[in-house]
Parts: structure tokens; sequence; C-alpha cells
């Protein structure tokens, strides 16, 4: 087994995580001897890590408990016994949704037209600006928001009840919203919608919420409370910034040796005006 650490993410999509194993012996003579398909093995715990029937991979489904620091699988081959040690890590839930704007408004002299099908509100204006009257197939946009769901990867240790390991440490999440973009979900479409998994529209005055369903049960993973409001808000910048000459630095980070920071630069004179990426933010 060239991996001795599993990460449990079928808890999220519900797809099964494998790691093969193969068992060999070494003779007195040096001989090596693959006799995977003779052992019996067993798994100590199997709310934290399983072994398959035919002992040739350790896996996770998602129906697993919870993770371990020190996790022993056992095989035997007739008189002989020896243990495997993995360490398996598994998200700590709820899940945490993170939202970069919990309420949004209306964005004022943004028409976008609307379709006789479409669920999103085409009711009046009280507002008597005659330039937000005009056309009944048309509507204020709403503002839109960055949606992402993070988490931590935890393990229980071994000795000590009760206590918990952070991969990477406690001051690191991951970000797992592409694990969980097909479980993402608002409660109420017709308030707001996701559009492209990571960015939350408003669509009609209310207040729903942002859920992410476990794929293997009824119970939802984590939950975010969102609001669409009345209110007016007005664009009052258009940026322009230009990007060239990037360039990409990779280097262990200095909070963990087990994780890799990246570092992005930009040259301030463009050096090759072929190759621009134009960034327009806007501030309302």
């Amino acid at each position: 087994m060239k991996e001795t650490e599993i990460l449990n993410t079928a808890v999220l999509n519900g797809k099964t995580v494998a790691v093969p194993v193969k068992v060999v012996t070494v003779g007195t003579d040096g001989t090596v001897t693959d006799v995977s398909d003779a052992v019996q093995c067993q798994s100590t715990d199997e709310d934290v890590v399983k072994v398959s029937d035919r002992c040739d991979y350790v896996y996770v489904n998602g129906k697993e408990m919870r993770g371990r620091v020190r996790m022993l699988l056992n095989f035997t081959y007739g008189y002989l016994r020896a243990q495997l040690e993995v360490k398996v890590w598994i998200p700590k839930l709820p899940l945490h949704i993170e939202v970069s704007d919990t309420e949004l408004s209306q964005i004022k002299g943004w028409r976008i037209p609307v379709n006789s099908n479409a669920q999103r509100s085409t009711r009046d204006s009280e507002d008597d600006d005659d330039e937000e009257r005009r056309g009944k197939t048309c509507t204020l946009q709403y503002q839109r928001a960055m949606v992402r769901v993070l988490t931590h990867f935890v393990a229980e240790s071994s000795e000590t009840r009760g206590q918990v390991t952070h991969m990477l440490g406690s001051d690191w999440q991951v970000d797992i919203t592409e694990l969980v973009w097909d479980f993402l979900k608002v409660e109420n479409p017709r308030i707001a919608r996701l559009r492209e998994g990571r960015v939350l529209e408003g669509m009609d005055t209310g207040m729903t919420s942002i859920q992410v369903l476990s794929p293997l049960s009824d119970s939802i993973l984590a939950e975010k409370a969102v609001r669409v409001v009345d209110d007016r808000v007005t664009i009052t910048e258009l940026g322009l910034q230009l990007v060239s000459g990037l360039t990409l630095n990779l280097q262990l980070s200095t909070g963990s040796n087990r994780a890799i920071s990246a570092t992005a630069t930009t040259q301030e004179v463009l050096s090759n005006p072929k190759q621009v990426l134009l960034k327009i933010p806007t501030q309302i």
C-alpha cells in the first residue's frame, strides 16, 4: 500500500475512496511471493475504514462515523500475522458555507429581459422613476454573491478519548465546493438560484437558505440563510485593471510543512501586449 493516509471525501459526494493493498511474504532465501489471494483480513473499526472481501483494497464509502489518527487493519496468512497502519481523515460536520453577501438587493437602472415562463417577479416598482417602469417584459437585476463550501478534515486520537487532530492544523480549511457541487441547493428557487454552482443570484424578495445535502441520506450537511430585499443599490464605480506577465511560485507553507503555498505575481509594465487579462471590478 503506497498511501498510508485516506481522505474520506465519500461523505461529501458518495463516491467510494479505495486504496489498493498487496500482501507478500519473504522467504528465508529472499524470495518474495504475492499471497494477496490467500490472506484473511479485518478492520478493527469499520466505522472508520473498511477492507474488501478479497483483501485487495482498503476503502471508505461515506457511511463511516469518524476518522482516526492511528487505524489498524489485521492481515493473516496461515500462522503469519501482520498489521497495516493507516490514518483516516473525515470532514467535520456541519460544513461551513461562505457567502460573500447574504443580503441581495436590486440594482437600480440595470434591467434584464424576462420571458413569460420565468419565475422572476415583474411587479411594478413603487419608485416614481419613469425609466424603471418601462416595459412589462423587463425587471431589475438583483445582486449576486460568491458561494464557497469549506470544512476541516479531522481524525480522532487513538490514545486520548475525545482528542481531535486537524489535518494541516486548526487554522486551515479545505475548499470542497467542487466536491459537493451536485448537492448544493437553494431551498426556495423562487427567491434565489445558483449559477454554475458558485454564484448565488437573487430572483425575488424573501428569505431562503443554501443547503448542502447528503448524497447518502436525507440529512443536511450545511445550511446558510440568505435574504433578497426590495432595497435598491446603485453602481457607483466601474474600474479597469490590466494584468500581464503572470508568474507562479510554489513553496512549502510556513504554517505547515505538509502544505504548499502558491504565490502569483504580475508585472506593472506590459511586456507582451498580445497577452493581457482584463479585470473589471465594480462597486455597488
